[in-house]
């Protein structure tokens, strides 16, 4: 960022994209890999072992798709 500002501030910052909209953007992944938010949301319980239930799954799920 500190390129984009030419502050000092700014060195070691950096822009991460929005989630709103998340739902409209899909497929997900570099590869598109993950059809729906759904799936990605599943890839990354069992990725990271989050030890989400699956009503929480669903949860953030619908979380995510109503950002």
């Amino acid at each position: 960022m500190a390129l984009q500002t030419g502050q000092w501030a700014d060195i070691g910052k950096f822009k991460v994209p929005s989630l709103r909209g998340l739902a409209a953007r899909g497929p997900y992944f570099h590869n598109g890999a993950a059809s729906d938010i759904e799936h990605v949301v599943g890839f990354y319980n069992r990725r990271f072992q989050i030890g989400l239930s699956p009503v929480e799954a669903a949860d953030l799920a619908a979380f995510l798709a109503a950002l």
